[in-house]
């Protein structure tokens, strides 16, 4: 058997939060490849709740060298960096780190965009960060190398304005599976 791991980190976005079946665009997209290709593919949902790009990079070494069979890791962190306001240039720098810590260890990088925030009582302010982080995604990819994952126009599967439905996990499952089959 041919088997795949897959290493995804993030925030509640990734652990797949007010998920009404409880499950994530990691499981949902373990599934579609699996289908999609007739091999065995295991996605390691690493993403916490509440966790901003700077609480990712403290823990990022940890899991990418725990899971260091991944030949593929997707990042997609910073809807919480925006609603502490976290500086563009700290946002970039911890995703330049998580990022280097994932090429050292021979993986593969999708970065998926941030997708814009619907109204949201806690994310109200500092919204023009989500425009800001998504520009230093890309910024980035063309200098150290990475793919980027796009992940606009997602809000008709927003549950709560930042979080997705059933429907919308398996939309950015399938927009990552996209991006790994075009590598």
């Amino acid at each position: 058997m041919i088997w795949n791991e897959i290493l995804c980190l993030g925030d509640s976005i990734t652990f797949g939060a007010r998920d009404e079946y409880m499950r994530s665009y990691p499981a949902e997209l373990g599934m579609l490849l699996t289908n999609k290709t007739n091999e065995c593919y295991v996605c390691h949902n690493c993403g916490i709740s509440g966790e901003t790009s700077s609480e990712l990079l403290k823990r990022a070494w940890g899991n990418i060298k725990s899971h260091n069979n991944s030949r593929i890791m997707l990042l997609l962190i910073g809807t919480n960096d925006t609603k502490i306001n976290t500086p563009t240039g700290v946002y970039e720098d911890n995703l330049r780190q998580i990022i280097s810590m994932a090429k050292i260890h021979n993986m593969n990088v999708i970065v998926g965009t941030l997708p814009t925030l619907a109204f949201t009582p806690l994310y109200l302010s500092n919204t023009e960060n989500i425009d800001k982080y998504n520009k230093s995604i890309y910024k980035l990819s063309k200098s150290i190398g990475f793919n980027v994952c796009d992940l606009s126009g997602l809000e008709k599967y927003y549950v709560d304005g930042v979080h997705f439905t059933h429907k919308g996990n398996i939309e950015i499952a399938k927009r990552f599976m996209e991006a790994i089959l075009s590598i």
